[in-house]
């Protein structure tokens, strides 16, 4: 099992457990891989796809990583993965929202139930987990990462839902760290394009990656690891006077 991104595991997050949602691929697997190298108990969550979890951590402790499943677009889904969380632990210092889902539709292909599917998983559930964990995450002085999108920051045709619920997350980020404060610090963070699989229709065409390196001023397409190290820095005690702020990881793709 690797360390943490200086190539050794370290201690930074020793005795502290984060829950990720969204945790079988991409951004989210990252971050719980990176958190896990500097020493945190990890609770890591996927939809259904529990194979993937399982694989993403083949040599972890199984005293420091947790698996749960639950469906975020549901009232009942998101009641499960927070309660599943409250057994493991009644003290937990991290919530990473990261579980998302992107849609690109048009305004005329645009349809309610696309709409609330996206608004559910994209919005509702980050603020819901926030609600149902609050207690636990005050117990800790625990800190909360909601990630959000450049496309919530910087508009574009098409893709409404997946648009408004990036946007909204990060107002809803500042008002809970007014709500929470001071025993619990919300921030947030901004990805810009990121090679994901979420993103691998965009990065996989030729045209569309190199027109998205035309335009970001840092020339080159996000990584996974670009965004984790910077969630961890919010989560650890370094930050422990940042609240409410949204961090754009988009290398400048929101100034053009």
């Amino acid at each position: 099992m690797r360390g943490s991104r200086s190539g050794r595991e370290d201690s930074e997050f020793s005795g502290k457990t984060v829950l990720v949602t969204g945790a079988s691929r991409g951004i989210g697997r990252e971050i719980a891989l990176d958190l896990y190298g500097r020493g945190a108990s990890v609770i890591a969550h996927c939809n259904k796809e529990m194979g993937a979890l399982r694989d993403a951590f083949p040599d972890a402790d199984r005293a420091r990583v947790h698996f749960i499943a639950g469906d975020l677009s549901t009232d009942s889904g998101v009641k499960n993965v927070a309660g599943a969380a409250d057994k493991i632990t009644g003290m937990l210092s991290g919530l990473v929202n990261n579980a998302g889902v992107y849609s690109g539709l048009s305004l005329e292909e645009e349809t309610v139930e696309n709409w609330d599917r996206v608004i559910n998983i994209n919005l509702r559930s980050p603020l819901f987990l926030t609600k149902l964990l609050r207690k636990n995450l005050e117990a800790a002085g625990g800190s909360v990462v909601n990630i959000s999108s450049v496309m919530g920051v910087a508009p574009s045709a098409g893709a409404y839902a997946y648009q408004a619920s990036k946007s909204a997350l990060i107002h809803i980020t500042k008002a809970l760290s007014i709500d929470l404060a001071p025993r619990v610090r919300v921030n947030c963070v901004a990805p810009g394009f990121t090679m994901t699989d979420m993103n691998r229709g965009g990065w996989k065409d030729d045209s569309f990656r190199a027109e998205v390196e035309r335009s970001t001023p840092m020339g080159r397409w996000g990584k996974p690891e670009d965004i984790s190290g910077i969630v961890c820095f919010l989560l650890s005690d370094r930050a422990s006077f940042i609240t409410g702020q949204s961090v754009g990881a988009d290398g400048g793709k929101n100034l053009v």
